[in-house]
């Protein structure tokens, strides 16, 4: 996590964490399928709420179904999913310092866990790891070097959700 030079802070003293996000999936095949993504990342000092950085991030990402790659038992499949996803996307980080944008490209990874509730409705829990290129201020709002080079930063999002299937076939293409 990028800080500005010379600062000692540790980060879970420092960073406390807010986020949403709204995303479609569509799957082309029971294994693979395309996912669009806008999400919503607020980092700030838990003492000092003025100081963090707001992120709005959208992205594109692919999708594949790893229980379908690994030809897991139908048995386990049908109620319980896993989900691999990866691509690209920008942010417009918003530092509480300044009043300007800082556009930042993304690579995420991830994985997401689903258990099935009924044919259109599912509890997912993510794991995404977001890779930050170019950015010029820190998670907490403070610009990283006086000559405003860039660095890279990261984070890893935690979130749990539910998940509804839209289209007019009975099953969605994660439980068939």
């Amino acid at each position: 996590m990028p800080l500005s030079p010379g600062k000692e802070i540790s980060r879970t003293k420092y960073i406390a964490f807010k986020q949403f996000e709204l995303a479609g999936r569509y799957m082309f095949t029971e294994k693979f399928g395309a996912k669009g993504h806008y999400a919503f990342n607020r980092f700030e000092n838990p003492n000092d709420n003025t100081m963090g950085i707001s992120m709005n991030r959208v992205g594109l990402e692919g999708v594949a179904n790893v229980g379908r790659l690994l030809n897991v038992d139908y048995r386990l499949r049908e109620r319980i999913g896993l989900l691999f996803h990866t691509g690209v996307g920008v942010s417009f980080a918003r530092p509480s310092s300044v009043s300007g944008t800082d556009h930042i490209g993304n690579f995420l990874i991830g994985f997401t866990g689903e258990i099935k509730l009924n044919e259109r409705i599912s509890f997912f829990g993510d794991m995404t790891y977001i890779r930050n290129f170019k950015q010029h201020y820190g998670y907490n709002g403070e610009l990283l070097n006086a000559n405003y080079d860039a660095e890279a930063g990261s984070f890893v999002n935690v979130s749990i959700g539910i998940m509804y299937s839209f289209g007019q076939k009975k099953y969605h293409a994660d439980w068939y």
